[in-house]
């Protein structure tokens, strides 16, 4: 602002030691004005319109008695040039205004997509147990894509197996039993809707609503409380998150109960398997060995001496024979024992590509064995060595990471350090309620809790990034029960 005015002072002196009106140089005004307009605000090009033309036209008024120009001629001189300039302005803030519309619109689409990658990728880091809790995590990304206060996500009944409980966020904790209940009145009416409803309660307010739907049923309702000043290009952009929201949780629900039911035919035929292998090998070998012996029991009192070793002998070698199979049997269920792909074979594959692919040296050191470690303790220190090594990698342009798993019976500690650009770790906190850049932290967070472990995060610009994980055995185990 300060470059423009000088800019615009050193024109007007030129143009009045010019001539005025008359001067060659009146029109290079046009350079302020429109970097005024289209750099700072609406009020400063307008003033600066005002004031230039102001200025001639004094000054054409002053000079009126000597050349013989009226006091009107000169004013419609004055306008002229106050013309061609508002007009300039219009011109060039109608452009600013569809370029800013146009980078609202990006950075938006950008924030939304940001916020449901994170929405998917917080469900699919989280356990059966916390499975149940979709509902809320849905909610609160609602919130936070469409700026409102109030959203829910109400699940129908279903037969046979519990349901994700329904979940809101904003309401007081006394209110939201009402507020489900007034969605349990129009159940019938929820599982006939295919569109968007815009939907009045009693004594809620204004909602409106999506369906969720998955390819074998109804799921229920994602829904937003609207603001009574809210307009209709406003509800476009709300229904378009809505619908983004509904197709992704249709297809998370689904994901999710495939993976339930797969899970369950790969134990069964499992089982089966086992089951097989047991009966044709080992049942039968333990069955003649327990036949042997009872028939040795009622006859040994009438073999020879060597009889009854030779009778010994074959017992022992098929009991030695049962053992073998059995061996072979439990070898080929253990992928540890039998030389297959384990969890830290994978953690270590995936660390090593991640640093092949963009140049930057990881370190991972291993203390203690996983073998009795279960699945869901696997699963979130996956997720968050995956995330912090990759925040790490893209947020933090480091050069190299240090990523340290210590597995004890009780305790598992994980330490990630980077020698990255760093940030301000308390500011990005208060930053993640209203922005994308703290979620990875948060899911981070999130995972170590789940487990009924602690997260610690220490930051400062340009000192690199440590991260602090410690989670007891067991306790998930103890709170799911």
């Amino acid at each position: 602002m300060f470059a423009v005015g000088v800019e615009m002072a050193g024109i007007i002196v030129l143009t009045l030691l010019t001539g005025g009106y008359d001067s060659t140089f009146k029109l290079y005004v046009l350079s302020p004005v429109l970097i005024a307009a289209g750099a700072l605000s609406f009020y400063v090009a307008w003033i600066m319109i005002a004031g230039y033309t102001g200025i001639i036209a004094v000054f054409c008024y002053l000079q009126s008695g000597s050349t013989g120009i009226s006091i009107t001629d000169a004013s419609l001189e004055a306008g002229n040039l106050f013309l061609v300039l508002a007009l300039a302005v219009i011109v060039m803030q109608m452009v600013n205004g569809l370029k800013q519309q146009r980078e609202e619109a990006n950075a938006r689409t950008n924030d939304t997509m940001e916020h449901i990658k994170s929405l998917y990728h917080i469900v699919e880091t989280s356990s059966q147990h916390d499975f149940m809790n979709i509902g809320q995590v849905i909610t609160d990304y609602v919130v936070k894509l469409t700026k409102l206060e109030k959203a829910l996500f109400w699940f129908a009944k279903k037969s046979g197996e519990p349901a994700p409980q329904s979940r809101q966020t904003g309401w007081p904790h006394e209110e939201e039993q009402s507020l489900f209940t007034e969605l349990d009145k129009h159940e019938h009416e929820w599982r006939l809707q295919r569109e968007p409803v815009f939907k009045s309660l009693p004594g809620v307010g204004d909602f409106l609503l999506m369906p969720v739907r998955m390819s074998t049923r109804f799921v229920g309702m994602i829904g937003v409380k609207l603001e009574s000043t809210e307009g209709l290009e406003g509800r476009r952009w709300y229904i378009q998150q809505l619908m983004f929201l509904s197709e992704l949780s249709a297809i998370i629900l689904e994901r999710h109960e495939l993976g339930v039911i797969e899970n369950r035919l790969i134990i069964t035929n499992e089982q089966n398997r086992i089951a097989d292998e047991m009966h044709d090998s080992v049942s039968q070998s333990l069955f003649g060995i327990v036949y042997a012996t009872h028939s040795l029991k009622q006859s040994w009192r009438k073999m020879s001496e060597t009889g009854l070793e030779e009778q010994i002998e074959l017992i022992h070698d098929s009991a030695t024979r049962v053992a073998k199979e059995l061996r072979i049997t439990i070898y080929s269920l253990s992928s540890k024992k039998s030389g297959g792909p384990s969890w830290l074979g994978m953690v270590r594959s995936h660390l090593k590509s991640l640093s092949r692919l963009n140049d930057v040296e990881i370190e991972l050191k291993i203390t203690g064995d996983d073998f009795s470690l279960p699945y869901p303790y696997h699963k979130a220190l996956f997720r968050i060595i995956s995330e912090a090594t990759g925040n790490a990698i893209r947020h933090g342009a480091a050069s190299r990471v240090d990523v340290e798993l210590s597995l004890k019976p009780k305790w598992i500690r994980l330490s990630i350090i980077d020698d990255g650009i760093g940030f301000d770790s308390d500011l990005i906190w208060t930053e993640s309620e209203e922005s994308t850049s703290g979620l990875g932290m948060k899911n981070m967070q999130y995972l170590a809790q789940s487990l009924g472990g602690d997260f610690q995060l220490s930051s400062s610009e340009n000192a690199g990034t440590r991260i602090l994980i410690s989670i007891p055995v067991g306790v998930a185990e103890l709170k799911n029960a």
